[in-house]
């Protein structure tokens, strides 16, 4: 019996001696808090990402339209250097019919610390989410690491911005600018995009993009792309989720499921070097260098094709009234040269 008075002694000693320290732990911080008057501020400060997406919104603020409407798109380092991919992607608004306004709204987003300092130096608004690079580098492991990474990172970035409330005119950093494509797009759908067909049997299955759509901010589009986003997860190397194109064309039980609305342009409006129409000059909105490899080839036969697009815009504005010349794009050269070799 003393015994058994003893330990419930010892236990309610210990017990007690919890509570005392407990007290004081939570007087200590009660003090702090009175005499700094930030420790509540410390303690409720939100996680690091809440954080990056505030800064992602101050920089989509700066370059949204008036419609809450942002261009994006994506630099590495080896498209970010004097002559590059970006320079000839930046030059293009500049040539382009009425669509030099839109570098005012253009947010090019940095893959790597390289890319972000060249970025910086040519353009005002340059986002690096810096998380990516730490949180995706298992996809190194799939069978076509470069790729599946740029689609990771490309479509983590889609669903912040469209989670923000932003409307995205997504386009790749090799495709020309030539006229605005915003006539084409159609707001009241979640994606307006162009998609070459007549590649999916050459290509087995595989459906090419133009380089360049639109996407809605709705409660649909948000929630179509966290599952897009998770199917990446669970098939990385899944040719059906290679492009948005092949994995909208291959998956149409999940689009209608979700309900979410898919407008197709004609891919006469968005040219690419892959299907070229030489007389499309009338028509096109823009130029996609894809089917092309080599960078040097692929830069070169860009420019190429600004020079043919300055080239007809100055003949149509001194022979307005004259039957029009039949132009006919040079490019691609070099790029069609090294797809033989």
């Amino acid at each position: 019996m003393r015994e058994l008075g003893l330990r419930k002694w010892q236990s309610l000693s210990l017990a007690a001696a919890f509570f005392i320290v407990l007290i004081c732990i939570l007087l200590f911080h009660s003090s702090d808090f009175v005499r700094s008057g930030n420790r509540r501020r410390i303690l409720l400060k939100p996680p690091a990402s809440l954080s990056e997406r505030e800064k992602w919104d101050q920089v989509l603020r700066k370059a949204t339209m008036p419609d809450r409407t942002v261009i994006l798109t994506m630099l590495d380092e080896a498209w970010a250097s004097p002559g590059s991919i970006i320079d000839v992607f930046l030059r293009s608004f500049k040539v382009g019919e009425g669509t030099e306004r839109f570098l005012n709204h253009l947010v090019i987003i940095p893959m790597d610390s390289k890319a972000l300092n060249y970025c910086r130096s040519l353009h005002p608004y340059c986002f690096y989410p810096s998380i990516f690079s730490h949180n995706l580098r298992f996809i190194a492991q799939s069978r076509n690491p470069n790729h599946n990474v740029f689609i990771w990172k490309r479509n983590y970035v889609l669903l912040q911005v469209l989670e923000l409330g932003y409307n995205i005119i997504f386009t790749d950093a090799d495709v020309m600018w030539l006229r605005s494509p915003l006539l084409q797009f159609h707001p009241q759908n979640e994606l307006t995009i162009s998609c070459d067909f007549s590649s999916y049997k050459r290509r087995g299955g595989d459906v090419q993009g133009g380089g360049l759509f639109f996407l809605k901010s709705t409660a649909i589009s948000i929630e179509f792309f966290k599952y897009f986003n998770f199917m990446k997860v669970l098939y990385p190397n899944s040719r059906v989720n290679k492009s948005l194109c092949s994995y909208i064309v291959q998956s149409e039980d999940v689009v209608a499921a979700y309900g979410f609305r898919v407008q197709y342009v004609n891919t006469t409006y968005f040219g690419e070097f892959c299907h070229l129409d030489k007389y499309q000059f009338r028509e096109v909105y823009s130029m996609h260098a894809n089917c092309c490899e080599d960078l040097r080839s692929k830069v070169y036969d860009l420019k190429l094709a600004l020079h043919d697009w300055a080239r007809f815009r100055a003949h149509s504005s001194d022979n307005y009234t004259s039957k029009p010349t039949p132009f006919r794009w040079r490019a691609p050269n070099k790029c069609l040269a090294s797809r033989h070799e």
